[in-house]
């Protein structure tokens, strides 16, 4: 259980691991922020709804709304990528980067 709890953080908070990785730092950045932003409306509308039964269907809403909205960004994100190198005429493995983010910090390195 601990493995797969770990895993699913790494796959959408790890830059290196998640559909973004095909994206620019700046662009990384910028959609990492604006779904954090999103999930941060999400969760305040929806704890708003344990006080008022009637609210309930809509924090499910936003929430199932705010995943399916993340998973779109992710498979676009990856389409893009994988898209431009084909048009290129390039061979991309999922586990590319691309060049602009070659340069990463790993702080469990650091230490």
């Amino acid at each position: 259980m601990k493995n797969f709890i770990v895993e699913s953080y790494e796959l959408v908070m790890d830059s290196s691991k998640n559909p973004l990785r095909h994206l620019d730092l700046a662009s990384q950045h910028y959609t990492m922020q604006v779904l954090a932003w999103m999930w941060s409306m999400v969760f305040s509308l929806s704890f708003l709804s344990i006080f008022y039964f009637h609210y309930v269907w809509l924090g499910h809403l936003l929430v199932l709304g705010g995943v399916c909205f993340t998973v779109g960004v992710f498979r676009s994100a990856e389409n893009t990528r994988l898209q431009l190198a084909s048009a290129q005429g390039v061979a991309v493995s999922k586990e590319t980067y691309s060049h602009a983010s070659a340069c990463t910090w790993k702080l469990d390195k650091e230490a």
